[in-house]
């Protein structure tokens, strides 16, 4: 009888303890994966919190636009739409054509067919040199009205008058076709013209509602040079001559202008911030058009030019949040988005630095504060989904860990944004109640280890049998001594 009791009794222990051990196994499994985007997660638009979509691009076989903040797949077939500027991907079908680019001049640095092996002929001496830019098609008849303002800008007839402003309205329009883009980068005259209008701090007001002349000229450079390389290559080939020269009634080379004119201003005047703000808003396109070309991304780093921009960063106020996502965005299209052409490698170079020593830098921080201010930009916007900081700040993180231009030897500073903002000193740290200053130390650290709760469940299980045994014992004992009487 005691046997047959044992037996009963050691058959729900053994199931105990194989279940336990199964559990145990299921919890540590779960607790060691990797935690997964939740199913169907949506962002919302900047400009529109009803315009929402899925966080992960869903494609297509066919051409689909990118939405900003989108995650896109690996393999996918992305290309820059050079009509509109955005970028599309697809299904990636291997050897397939795109028969959308058929009739369309193709930039041969982005579409690469490929070339017939030449059975050994040679190029005959003295041939010209291949361009692999497809020929721009001539229009039937040249713009008047383009001619007209190409002339005024050539011979600096700029008046305070309303047929100055209607003929750089009609300019700006014909800026964006690509055969009037070339041909206004080839005269160097009128560029000159162009950017001395965009930087002049002497620009004749415009007139009736026209937007003013300086925002109106960079937007004119902004559509000559926008997806057209080769008139990029032609301002490019032109800019030594360009940057020594001198803008009307300016003791400055029109090269110190620009980079002068990327510097915020200083007064605390409401109206100046506002044209301040503006004016770098306006800038910062072009000179993101013109770091396309390896010579002038090269003279604008050697020259301090990211440390200029930063200057724009550092400012707190909602009038400069147009400017500051024109500099976020020319440091991906140039420096850290390699989708979007982006030479890797050759910026950020100096060792990040840490919240002191940025703090104190003031409105004129160094290179190294760009990782301080990226972030604290980032946590102000935490909330704000697809918000141009994140990805920046993903990328910047992205490339110091790539190129080991880390913090500075003895830097506290974690570039994570949980530690970037304001409010989160070490000073305010120490008012707080015990132990408030670790939760963020707590939800930032790595966790508890999965095997924790494997052995916490097995030591359970086996406190349990424990009791089991001894409970069906004492029974045993306690049954013994009542049949005895």
């Amino acid at each position: 009888m005691g046997q047959g009791r044992s037996n009963i009794s050691s058959s729900p222990i053994l199931r105990a303890i194989v279940l336990a051990l199964f559990l145990s196994f299921s919890v540590t499994s779960a607790s060691a994966a990797p935690p997964q985007s939740p199913p169907g997660e949506v962002i919302c638009s900047p400009s529109d919190p009803q315009d929402c979509y899925p966080r992960t691009f869903h494609p297509t076989d066919k051409f689909q636009v990118v939405r900003e903040g989108q995650d896109i797949p690996p393999g996918l077939h992305v290309r820059l739409n050079i009509t509109t500027g955005l970028k599309e991907a697809k299904i990636n079908v291997p050897g397939e054509s795109d028969s959308s680019l058929n009739g369309l001049p193709i930039d041969g640095s982005l579409v690469v067919s490929p070339q017939p092996d030449d059975d050994g002929q040679q190029t005959p001496k003295g041939a010209p040199a291949y361009d692999p830019v497809g020929k721009i098609k001539k229009p039937q008849q040249e713009s008047e009205s383009f001619t007209a303002a190409t002339k005024m800008l050539r011979e600096g007839n700029l008046r305070h008058n309303h047929a100055v402003d209607e003929s750089l309205d009609g300019l700006d329009e014909l800026s964006h076709d690509m055969y009037y883009g070339l041909k206004i980068a080839e005269d160097t005259e009128v560029v000159r013209a162009l950017f001395c209008l965009m930087v002049s701090q002497h620009v004749p007001v415009s007139t009736g509602s026209f937007i003013p002349r300086d925002l109106r000229a960079a937007s004119i450079l902004v559509g000559t040079l926008s997806n057209n390389p080769p008139a990029r290559n032609k301002v490019a080939d032109a800019w030594p001559e360009l940057r020594d020269g001198h803008c009307p009634k300016s003791d400055l080379t029109l090269g110190q202008a620009l980079f002068d004119s990327l510097v915020p201003t200083g007064s605390k005047d409401a109206a100046d911030v506002k044209k301040s703000a503006a004016s770098i808003k306006a800038i910062v396109p072009v000179v993101n058009d013109l770091l396309k070309n390896d010579k002038m991304r090269a003279e604008f780093l050697a020259q301090g030019g990211m440390e200029r921009l930063l200057q724009v960063l550092v400012l707190e106020g909602h009038e400069w949040a147009g400017a500051q996502r024109k500099v976020g965005q020319l440091a991906l299209d140039n420096f850290l988005d390699a989708d979007m052409g982006a030479k890797l490698g050759q910026w950020p170079t100096a060792p990040s630095l840490d919240d002191r020593q940025c703090r104190s830098a003031g409105r004129s921080p160094p290179d190294g504060c760009w990782d301080h201010h990226v972030a604290r930009i980032a946590e102000a916007n935490k909330h704000q989904q697809g918000h141009w900081s994140t990805d920046l700040h993903d990328k910047l993180s992205a490339a110091r860990k790539a190129s080991g231009s880390g913090q500075a030897p003895g830097s506290p500073y974690d570039s994570g944004m949980a530690h970037s903002s304001d409010a989160e000193s070490s000073e305010e740290a120490k008012d707080q109640p015990d132990g408030a200053g670790e939760t963020q130390h707590k939800l930032s650290g790595p966790g508890p280890s999965p095997y924790y709760f494997f052995y916490l469940l097995l030591v359970v299980t086996v406190g349990v049998c424990v009791l089991h045994t001894l409970g069906f014992s004492v029974l045993g004992a306690f049954r013994r001594l009542l049949s005895r009487r």
